[in-house]
């Protein structure tokens, strides 16, 4: 089974000059699973990892090969705790799947919610604490594929 690292490490926060919305694309290559493999494996790490899988989940199509999610991830920025919101939109081919992160925005108590195209102090850290959130997701669902593929061949 071939990884391909530089698809994840590589993957930053970007803000499109267009619609100057942010966004983080990657593509992972996974080997020798299937689109449906990936598929359920991704459905199955998110109902692992997210409180509520029934309340992130937007859109799960097997068919289409796709699953869009609204979540956060905790941040403590400011000195107090707060979330990052986003959606993520997973897209799935045999021997790879596609993740897309953007509608970011940051909410905390006080604050309120503020999206990371508005003005934002400190947004320089505010994107790289969320691109290491990025990474350290991406890499968490990666890793569990891999070894559900493995435990299924026992």
């Amino acid at each position: 089974m071939i990884l391909s690292t530089n698809s994840i490490f590589a993957q930053e926060l970007k803000q499109d000059s267009e619609t100057e919305q942010y966004i983080s694309q990657g593509v992972i290559e996974i080997d020798d699973l299937n689109s449906e493999e990936i598929y359920n494996n991704a459905l199955e790490w998110i109902t692992i990892n997210y409180n509520s899988a029934n309340d992130v989940i937007q859109l799960k199509d097997k068919d289409l090969g796709k699953i869009i999610l609204k979540g956060n991830f905790s941040s403590s920025m400011f000195g107090k705790k707060g979330w990052i919101h986003h959606t993520l939109q997973l897209e799935f081919k045999d021997d790879k799947f596609r993740n897309t992160y953007s509608d970011f925005s940051y909410d905390s108590p006080g604050s309120g919610e503020i999206a990371f195209e508005g003005k934002m102090f400190s947004k320089k850290k505010m994107i790289k604490n969320t691109e290491e959130d990025i990474k350290s997701s991406i890499k968490d669902l990666t890793a569990y594929i891999q070894k559900s593929k493995e435990d299924n061949e026992w």
